[in-house]
């Protein structure tokens, strides 16, 4: 095998990850604008509201790359059981986070769909007779 220790393999693992990274997102334009439903957010509901939809981004980013990074420490266990369920806890626990994420936002959508939306009520204007 032409790497034959286990830290020159994830170094380069890991520099051609940074390295695929950085030349995909060369022609990105970068938004500095939180992510979310409400792009004027000029209220705060507005902007609570886009910042409840990036964290719920973030958090399943994180938890991707928490099930990938487990999934390599299983792949090079290369038999050992312990770093074999070191990977599977990795993993076992990203599933667990992405469940709680998926859960907060289904209760708190059941008990009422305004909570995840976050809009201010409208006044309705009163007639005087």
């Amino acid at each position: 095998m032409l790497f034959r220790t286990k830290k020159l393999r994830n170094l380069l693992f890991v520099l051609f990850v940074l390295l695929s990274a950085s030349l995909a997102s060369a022609a990105v334009e970068i938004n500095t604008n939180i992510p979310g439903p409400n792009p004027s957010a000029e209220n705060p509901g507005g902007m609570i509201a886009n910042f409840y939809q990036f964290a719920l981004m973030i958090g399943g980013v994180l938890a991707m790359g928490a099930i990938v990074y487990g999934g390599i420490r299983y792949t090079l266990a290369a038999g050992s059981p312990s770093a074999q369920t070191e990977g599977k806890e990795w993993i076992k626990q990203a599933l667990y986070g992405l469940l709680l994420l998926v859960g907060a936002y289904l209760v708190l959508n059941t008990i009422n769909p305004g909570l995840t939306n976050l809009s201010l009520p409208t006044l309705e204007t009163l007639s005087s007779k």
